[in-house]
């Protein structure tokens, strides 16, 4: 049984829509028409809910786990995995050359010091 994700989420739009979208403005449509067809349809296949984004990816999720745009967020997901609560104390630049003093460490491409 095929399922609609639009009765689902009403906020979907038809292929149709994005590219109306997309056409009407030429800032969108200069960006759109520069990538290459397999990489127009994966984004159309987003957009319209016939795919969905790997989260896991490195570009998705670091954004979506940046400590510089939303801390919070990074701290609950962190405390989830470790079973224990996790409160960032400072964001570490990536050109460190000190890397921790006494503290517990997380690194990533943008560093964290954490206490867990």
């Amino acid at each position: 049984m095929t399922t609609n994700l639009k009765a689902y989420f009403p906020m979907i739009k038809s292929r149709m829509e994005v590219l109306k979208e997309i056409n009407q403005n030429a800032a969108l449509q200069a960006v759109f028409s520069s990538w290459e067809k397999e990489k127009q349809k994966e984004f159309l296949d987003f957009c319209t809910g016939v795919r969905g984004v790997k989260i896991l990816y490195d570009s998705f999720f670091k954004e979506i786990a940046n400590p510089e745009t939303n801390p919070q967020r990074l701290e609950d997901l962190l405390s989830v995995f470790l079973g224990r609560k996790v409160k960032i104390l400072q964001i570490l630049p990536n050109d460190s050359v000190r890397i921790a003093d006494e503290s517990t460490l997380l690194i990533t491409e943008k560093s964290c010091s954490i206490q867990a």
